[in-house]
């Protein structure tokens, strides 16, 4: 009885339309052993893992809501409202829904790209250009407020000594030199200006008088007009007796240097 099996199992497959191969031929020709097409766990894996994924990019199906959709793939990157339909967007499929149910499901085109928080970039304005001093010359009448300006600003004082109102080469020098614009424009951001006025004929403070009377011996000064540079910190580093000619341009090449 156990030797009529292949007999039995020959005229089934007869039947059936199959052929029978000896063992280590396989149906497409070429031989291998059969072994190996039985249980080779690579042949046996490569199917499932191509359903698997298929399944996993496509579990939403034609006519699923919208709550199973959410339930079966999570929260969509992206959400578009399109007339009457709605269009979320996954990373492996494109889903369009209406009335309330899927109609269509699709891979994308390629994987969205997703910019989260991104911070505006920054303008930077360009600087206002400087626009050039073309007032009149500043002058301080005070020493201490001078050398407070002059330690504030890190330069030095140039100290004018001057007779307004009587000494005809102090009004030339002014006329010339300190009142033009050329001189006001060069030393607004050069020097801090302190005039020291001896007047005879126009009414001064006692303050003033007192302050000029000691500014004299301070720096040893005994004409009109007269002109110091000191430093920060009161030191003097130039002296310039008398009317100077050549009007602003001359000067201010004699005074460049003590800057």
């Amino acid at each position: 009885m156990a030797g009529s099996f292949p007999l039995i199992a020959a005229r089934v497959r007869r039947e059936a339309g199959l052929r029978s191969y000896p063992p280590g031929i396989s149906r497409i020709g070429g031989c291998r052993p059969s072994s190996r097409i039985q249980s080779d766990p690579v042949n046996k894996a490569f199917p499932i893992a191509l359903l698997t994924a298929a399944s996993s990019a496509f579990a939403v199906n034609v006519g699923d809501t919208y709550d199973q959709v959410v339930a079966e793939k999570g929260s969509p990157v992206g959400s578009l409202d399109a007339g009457s339909a709605r269009i979320l967007t996954y990373r492996d499929a494109i889903i369009k829904i209406k009335g309330g149910t899927v109609v269509s499901v699709r891979a994308p085109d390629k994987t969205p790209t997703i910019v989260v928080n991104q911070a505006p970039a920054a303008v930077v304005l360009p600087k206002p250009p400087r626009v050039a001093y073309d007032g009149p010359a500043v002058w301080e009448t005070d020493f201490g407020a001078a050398m407070d300006q002059a330690r504030l600003k890190k330069c030095h004082v140039l100290i004018l000594y001057t007779g307004s109102d009587w000494c005809s080469w102090c009004k030339k020098m002014e006329a010339e030199v300190y009142s033009q614009p050329e001189f006001a424009k060069y030393s607004h951001d050069k020097f801090v200006l302190l005039k020291l006025d001896y007047l005879r004929y126009s009414p001064q403070s006692d303050e003033a008088r007192t302050q000029n009377a000691d500014m004299l011996q301070r720096y040893n000064v005994h004409g009109y007009p007269y002109a110091v540079i000191v430093d920060e910190k009161g030191t003097a580093i130039a002296r310039f007796e008398g009317y100077k000619v050549g009007g602003p341009g001359r000067f201010i090449e004699m005074i460049q240097a003590y800057e």
